[in-house]
């Protein structure tokens, strides 16, 4: 860090310029520049520990599709929630990042290792109406604003220090249900009995079964909507 050589270059100019040069002129010269680079130098260094003065911020945003945390064979989408604390709007969320893994993984679950870290990101979900589910994450760094204020002030590792780090996941309103693991849980167990209940009736009424089939091959999404309000039926969720 160039800014902590100065400051003691400028200490030392101080106290030499009015402590050993005898010269009225020259020790008032000598030591007071000097002391103003050191006052200048001190307070430069002040505003960079205390504002990240010499240093810019820079936003990103990337986006990326996920996958149901649910069957794969299912027609509609799953995202499993889990809040972290009490009306933080923050979550850790259970989804899969390609179509085809076996298993979904849990996402956003703050590194209890690495707590400053932890408390820079956030995670919440929205509604919305579109057909795919996606993860957009918005990222806030610090960066140096020159090669100049690094040269000053760098001491390693500050450029692009994470500011603040905040992941939406926008979920299809219509076609995904947004779950908590006790939720998600019922679901599992009951879901089976309410298919056998829907089979049974379709049986009792064949035109209704072949307009579903249709349904389902003709527009899948509809078909989808229409699972997704049954569940929602089941499981008391009325958002």
């Amino acid at each position: 860090m160039l800014i902590i050589l100065l400051v003691i270059i400028f200490m030392i100019g101080t106290f030499f310029g009015f402590m050993f040069i005898q010269n009225r002129l020259a020790r008032w010269l000598v030591g007071g520049v000097c002391f103003l680079l050191l006052a200048g130098s001190v307070a430069m260094l002040t505003l960079h520990i205390k504002d990240n003065w010499g240093m810019k911020k820079v936003n990103t945003a990337t986006s990326r599709r996920i996958y149901t945390a649910g069957e794969k064979s299912a027609p509609y989408g799953v995202l499993i929630k889990a809040e972290i604390g009490k009306d933080t709007n923050n979550y850790v969320f259970v989804y899969r990042h390609d179509k085809t893994s076996d298993k979904p993984e849990a996402n956003f679950k703050p590194d209890e290792k690495n707590i400053v870290e932890a408390i820079k990101k956030t995670a919440t979900y929205e509604l919305v109406d579109e057909n795919k589910a996606m993860v957009t994450t918005y990222t806030t760094r610090r960066v140096w604003a020159s090669n100049f204020y690094k040269l000053l002030f760098s001491v390693g590792g500050e450029q692009n220090e994470l500011v603040r780090e905040h992941s939406v996941v926008s979920v299809p309103k219509n076609t995904w249900l947004v779950l908590t693991q006790d939720q998600a849980q019922k679901l599992k167990q009951e879901a089976p009995a309410m298919q056998k209940q829907m089979t049974e009736a379709l049986k009792a009424n064949p035109q209704k079964a072949a307009e579903l089939t249709g349904l389902q091959t003709s527009n899948p999404a509809a078909y989808a909507a229409l699972q997704v309000k049954q569940m929602k039926q089941l499981l008391g969720i009325t958002e």
